[in-house]
């Protein structure tokens, strides 16, 4: 046979669709991981509610915040790897709050998709499925039969349903109160 392979192309990019979601999971699952030892590293044992909010919140904001700078320099894998610990981190904050037990990443999706329908935010609700494509985007992109700001546009759904998951987490930065234009000047001064 020489050095002629046995498979098709198109059995090589079979293969090579399934390692890359394949790393994707992994990818997922060590994130969870991460996120869990950081927080437990950097916490007491039953610290109250209100610091563990605080925690995944500025978590999320960190790593959101670390993921477009990384994506800015052109290390795809690593802004992957960063979102999906900025989406969980902010995602187990707002089940927290909510009181939802999101103990494993089957829980915590089902309950971004459940959030994601009630609040009717598109967003929110498809947030792992944009993580979930990532891989095979970054791979396109690297294999030439796609552009790059195919990623950027995944970044900035992913980043919006990031904030937007911190939003629901109470205790950070409220936004201030958007004045009704039928209130007169003395009432929004008040």
């Amino acid at each position: 046979m020489g050095g002629k392979s046995a498979f098709s192309p198109f059995h090589h990019a079979i293969a090579k669709r399934v390692r890359v979601r394949a790393q994707s999971r992994s990818r997922m699952a060590l994130c969870y991981n991460r996120a869990d030892a950081m927080l437990r590293d950097s916490t007491p044992r039953n610290p109250p509610l209100e610091t563990r909010l605080a925690r995944y919140r500025s978590q999320a904001v960190r790593l959101l915040d670390s993921a477009q700078t990384t994506m800015s320099r052109g290390q795809w894998n690593q802004a992957e790897d960063l979102l999906w610990g900025s989406v969980v981190a902010a995602a187990r904050g707002v089940a927290l709050w909510h009181g939802e037990p999101a103990e494993s990443d089957a829980e915590l999706k089902a309950f971004v998709r459940r959030l994601g329908d009630q609040e009717r935010d598109r967003y929110i609700r498809d947030a792992f499925d944009h993580l979930s494509a990532w891989a095979d985007a970054a791979e396109r992109v690297r294999d030439r039969r796609s552009r790059v700001d195919y990623l950027f546009l995944a970044m900035d759904d992913v980043s919006e349903a990031v904030e937007r998951l911190v939003a629901h987490i109470p205790g950070g930065d409220s936004p201030s109160p958007v004045a009704d234009p039928d209130d007169d000047v003395a009432s929004i001064e008040a």
